[in-house]
């Protein structure tokens, strides 16, 4: 079976599986397990040998993502070539206590879920989707995908976390050595799961790049579970359709909410993909409606005490030291940022700005005990830009620098730790080591604070009141970074 080159075979040592027994997610070895091939597994259904002369259909691309209770499910996603569907399951089980290396590798799986396939944009393939369902929520998770006519090799996931987790965070990714050095660097650190904050593929109306973004992607998304957010980039890929196509997130997709721990996450599009027709500008009004009720929910379960942090998750930045993208537009910013405010959400996790920078707690561009904390992580893999000479006194830390950001969840507290995969004149650091370069910490708002975001979500005519200025700067601002790119200031943003 052809395998990715990123990717090599590797046993399980007896004390690597002890290992991750014993200490659970943080210390999952990240390996490919041996597997691979038609017939060459026991199989719970769906396996045995081919007829002589058979063409293999290999799954590629996979990644793994939560659209379901992230204690419980796991969704894997992959594709195969071509138009005819050879089928696609998932075969699953946990990584018990009596399991050797080599049962991990080669013992039948007690469990299997039929997948779907449907069309992937731009290319002759197909996607395939698959959900792992009650799963003990404190065991690794070992599974392959595929079918008679091809499967991947075994790979494991994390047990899930409890209320304490680690997840990573970067945007703007691409394809290039810097891509695949934070990569690396996320897998080193093996989080409970990663955040893609927009502009992953950069394919740009190129849909085989897509393809050639989950092969490097497959090392880290077959084995760490992905929640992604689209990009200006996606945009260029029929108005979002590659990106939509190809992952498998919770609600719409492209834009959703889902809970783990004691964290409420948001991902938005930011108006990432709303054109000039009329079907992209009603899909942002059912999104801003939905995004009320979902914010209010959210704040009105903290003041409960179910959940400690609001997360929010979008491309865009809100504000930005970045040199060539400030002053930023001040009527899309107060448009945006009223539902931070409004409901209180601690952290807001962004790309898009190809730098790292920190705020502040903040509000209206000015610091605020209280506020919310933005934090961009645009520096995931492409080129890099500047950042102002004098930053804002909003802003903590900016920095160009090659990086992902980890955040611990303890205790009612969010560490962070920023780790940079170059060093300071922007060269990889060739041992893979990584740098932190910065360290921040958010403690959770206590019940008074809390309660004072509790509210019911406002009534629809105040939710688009101001609907005609969010579509008009919105699209003001998606037109301008189309301009930019084509004149070559900024390119690719």
């Amino acid at each position: 079976m052809p395998r990715n080159p990123d990717e090599t075979e590797q046993p399980l040592p007896d004390g690597k599986r002890r290992a991750l027994l014993k200490a659970g997610a943080g210390a999952l070895p990240l390996l490919l397990l041996p597997g691979c091939g038609s017939g060459s597994h026991p199989s719970t259904g769906g396996g045995g040998s081919l007829p002589p002369g058979t063409p293999a259909i290999t799954p590629r691309g996979l990644h793994v993502s939560f659209t379901g209770d992230p204690q419980t499910t796991r969704t894997l996603s992959w594709f195969t070539d071509g138009s005819v569907d050879p089928g696609g399951v998932i075969e699953y089980g946990p990584v018990t206590p009596d399991m050797d290396a080599r049962a991990i590798a080669t013992a039948a799986f007690p469990s299997r879920a039929e997948g779907t396939a449907t069309a992937t944009y731009g290319v002759d393939a197909l996607t395939h989707r698959a959900t792992a369902a009650d799963l003990p929520a404190d065991l690794p998770l070992r599974y392959r995908v595929g079918s008679a006519q091809g499967w991947s090799a075994v790979q494991l996931l994390p047990a899930a976390a409890g209320e304490n987790f680690r997840f990573c965070h970067f945007g703007d990714h691409a394809q290039n050595d810097a891509s695949r050095a934070v990569r690396d660097g996320v897998i080193s650190r093996a989080p409970d799961f990663t955040i893609i904050a927009g502009d992953l593929a950069y394919a740009n109306g190129e849909q085989s790049l897509w393809d050639s973004y989950f092969d490097m992607l497959q090392p880290l998304a077959a084995r760490i579970p992905i929640m992604t957010a689209p990009g200006n980039h996606e945009a260029k890929d029929g108005g979002g359709q590659g990106y939509s196509s190809r992952v498998a997130q919770p609600g719409k997709g492209t834009y959703y909410s889902w809970q783990y721990g004691r964290v409420h996450f948001v991902h938005s599009t930011g108006g990432s993909l709303l054109g000039s027709d009329a079907a992209s500008a009603a899909a942002l009004v059912d999104e801003l409606l939905w995004l009320e009720l979902d914010l209010a929910s959210a704040a009105l379960q903290r003041a409960a005490g179910r959940i400690d942090f609001i997360v929010f998750v979008q491309h865009y930045t809100i504000w930005t030291d970045d040199d060539g993208r400030n002053p930023a537009n001040f009527e899309l910013v107060a448009l945006e940022e009223q539902y931070l405010l409004l409901y209180g959400v601690d952290l807001l996790l962004v790309g898009h700005d190809h730098i790292y920078e920190r705020s502040k707690p903040m509000a209206l561009g000015l610091p605020l005990p209280g506020g919310y904390v933005q934090v961009t992580q645009g520096g995931g893999g492409q080129d890099l830009y500047s950042v102002l000479a004098n930053p804002a006194s909003w802003s903590a830390m900016a920095v160009a620098r090659h990086a992902f950001t980890e955040l611990s969840v303890e205790a009612g507290r969010i560490k962070g730790t920023t780790w940079a995969v170059d060093d300071a004149s922007n060269e990889l650091r060739r041992d893979g080591s990584l740098e932190s370069i910065d360290q921040f910490e958010i403690v959770a708002r206590g019940a008074t604070a809390s309660a004072g975001f509790a509210r019911s979500a406002r009534p629809r005519s105040a939710v688009l009141a101001d609907i005609d200025a969010v579509i008009a700067h919105t699209r003001q601002r998606n037109v301008l970074h189309d301009l930019i790119e084509i004149g070559g200031e900024h390119l690719g943003p």
